[in-house]
């Protein structure tokens, strides 16, 4: 998926359940073989824009050019990263 692609979608959640919504994360396979269930979901706990090519890191022997980024979500247990929700 692409930046671009996540921004529409993240538009089209905007409009229909409005800012304040949380975002949880939950991996799908799972879901589909044992069933949905927020205690499984984890949070975004990070994001960041990471450089690969080819290898991450700055060669100090050779230019390599501008490296492409890719932005990387990082997650955990929700639970853990929201300090309103009681476990």
């Amino acid at each position: 998926m692409k930046l671009s692609q996540l921004i529409e979608l993240l538009n089209k959640a905007l409009a229909e359940s409005g800012p304040d919504t949380p975002v949880l994360l939950c991996y799908e396979q799972g879901a589909m073989e044992e069933g949905y269930a927020e205690s499984s979901t984890e949070g975004i706990s990070d994001v960041r824009l990471v450089e690969d090519w080819p290898l991450p890191g700055k060669s100090l022997l050779t230019y390599e050019g501008n490296k492409p980024q890719k932005l990387v979500l990082f997650y955990d247990n929700h639970y853990k990263l929201d300090s309103s929700i009681e476990s």
